[in-house]
């Protein structure tokens, strides 16, 4: 680069008239000495590596009006120290160890014949690794397949050797003539009607209500009795018991009132719940006789072949007894704890209360312990049922309003009579 270049890109200054560069003198330079070397006194002291003489280690440079001048005493004094230095070792130790002979070591150093040291494992023997991995032989796996396929086969003969057999005993029973009759049709008739009534009767509750109205509108026996179940056999019990409601003549029930179906085994009926007209609470019952719609007068009244104020005193017939159930604790001497079980019977407004026994061990007492059974399935267990009871009534020793349990009619109020 010239600097006395007039270039307009060039922005390196010119040289100043007071730049002493060219006045260098390059002699001037090369004659330049060093600092002196220090003196000998002052230098570290030196190993004598041929010194075989026991004692202190002094520079064999030292001066001698320098060195120590110890006494015998003083001699003994000491520790005497032993050096043994092999001088060619350590020259020769330090030419091994020069940085650029070690690199140029490592450099040629192979390292593709390097072990690499692995973990000693237990050996294991291949049946051993195959079961661990799920591994099995193929005749094994052939013979499991072989054994499922015969379970599955003697399965299936099972399963339709067993539907044959049941299939035969519901098609074909002797009767007690040794005649053969068909019953598996049968049957699969009567569940049809069954369910037919049953959608019939589950849309039947504005008929009910006009049966309860006329019922309750009634003056007479001659105004209801044609619309009672079996009102030929019951008309004499409700002459007996039949008391009128007293209902003005287009008075009738609420539509809201409520309509449930009910299955008793063979039985089925439907409840009518609402209020009367004196807003006191009724539960009438209505069932089919044949194909028409009746109430059943002995259900809905709680019928009694006697009177709850009947059997209080003592008196009266108990062969057919409605009523409320429910366990107690009250015994006598004449009627004891470990021989009867006790229970209250309530009539059906529950106003009125007798004591009822069963003896334990008889066909009462089991009947009605299973009533009062807890259920294996909900775990719970009943306080009160609706029962007909047998009933008779106790000896001399007992109270008059105590009553012996003969049997359970039913855990229902039905009319046990069939058209």
């Amino acid at each position: 680069m010239n600097p006395d270049k007039d270039d307009p890109n060039n922005h390196v200054p010119a040289v100043a008239p007071d730049d002493d560069w060219d006045s260098l003198n390059l002699e001037q330079v090369f004659d330049a000495q060093l600092p002196p070397r220090r003196a000998e006194a002052t230098r570290s002291p030196k190993i004598d590596l041929n010194h075989k003489e026991v004692g202190l280690v002094y520079p064999a440079s030292f001066p001698s009006d320098v060195v120590p001048r110890l006494s015998e005493s003083h001699l003994k004094t000491y520790v005497p120290i032993h050096l043994k230095i092999n001088s060619e070792r350590v020259g020769g130790e330090k030419e091994d160890f020069l940085p650029a002979l070690v690199m140029e070591d490592l450099k040629q150093r192979d390292f593709s014949t390097r072990k690499i040291q692995k973990p000693i494992l237990q050996s294991r023997s291949q049946d051993v690794e195959q079961n661990d991995w799920g591994v099995v032989q193929k005749k094994e796996s052939s013979r499991w397949m072989l054994y499922t396929a015969l379970g599955v086969i003697l399965l299936i003969v099972t399963t339709v050797s067993i539907s044959y057999l049941n299939r035969d005993k519901s098609i074909r029973n002797i009767d007690e003539n040794g005649s053969k009759r068909s019953t598996h049709n049968d049957k699969k008739k009567e569940s049809n009607i069954d369910q037919d009534l049953l959608a019939q009767l589950a849309n039947s509750n504005k008929e009910a209500i006009q049966i309860y109205g006329k019922y309750a509108q009634a003056k007479s026996l001659d105004d209801f009795t044609g619309s009672i179940y079996l009102s030929k056999s019951n008309t004499q019990f409700a002459a007996k018991a039949w008391e009128p409601i007293g209902a003005g003549s287009d008075w009738v029930p609420s539509d809201k009132s409520a309509w449930k179906n009910h299955q008793n085994g063979s039985r089925l009926f439907a409840e009518l719940k609402g209020v009367n007209h004196n807003f006191s609470k009724f539960i009438a019952v209505f069932r089919y006789e044949n194909t028409q719609l009746k109430m059943d007068w002995k259900a809905t009244t709680g019928y009694g072949s006697a009177s709850f104020t009947e059997l209080k005193s003592g008196t009266g017939d108990g062969s057919e007894i409605r009523g409320w159930i429910e366990s107690s604790s009250f015994f006598t001497q004449e009627l004891p704890e470990e021989r009867y079980h006790s229970f209250v019977i309530r009539s059906a407004d529950k106003r009125d209360s007798v004591w009822g026994y069963s003896e334990i061990g008889s066909d009462a007492d089991t009947d009605l312990m299973k009533l009062f059974a807890t259920s294996s399935i909900t775990g719970e267990s009943i306080i009160e049922a609706k029962v007909i009871l047998n009933m008779v009534s106790g000896d001399r020793g007992m109270l008059p309003q105590q009553w012996i349990i003969k049997s359970l009619i039913a855990e229902n109020w039905l009319d046990q009579a069939t058209p």
